[in-house]
């Protein structure tokens, strides 16, 4: 009796966690529908300075980006995320419905262009400011 008892405790320990990890693998992979309600451009330059002492040919090369902070409603919380890119253009509009998948750090969108597209998360904000 004691045998069946270990062995029941034995596959209750495996298939429990492996059932639970099945499920919440599923739920992330469930896409939402959010609403863009902002963007803001950022321009970076790198590295910050580009003068290198008295010979200017001895200055770092300078490489320029841009970079979007899109702000997204979901289910009355704002997240917000950085669209980074070497072209001055945001496929993101104020008002815009899009398709994503939330995970802790990272959103990923699922768009006819862009279908590899993902953003990290640089912030979560209760509530959401639709501006229209």
């Amino acid at each position: 009796m004691k045998k069946i008892s270990w062995i029941a405790v034995a596959l209750f320990l495996i298939v429990v966690p492996t059932l639970y990890a099945a499920v919440s693998r599923d739920q992330s992979k469930q896409y939402v529908q959010g609403v863009v309600t902002d963007t803001q451009k950022v321009k970076i330059q790198f590295p910050d300075f580009t003068m290198g002492g008295s010979n200017l040919a001895d200055a770092p090369l300078a490489t320029r980006y841009y970079a979007y902070d899109v702000s997204i409603c979901v289910s009355g919380q704002t997240h917000v995320g950085r669209y980074e890119t070497v072209f001055n253009y945001s496929p993101f509009n104020p008002g815009q419905s899009v398709r994503l998948r939330l995970s802790k750090r990272v959103m990923y969108f699922d768009l006819p262009n862009y279908p590899d597209m993902r953003m990290r998360i640089i912030r979560r904000n209760a509530g959401c400011d639709l501006k229209r």
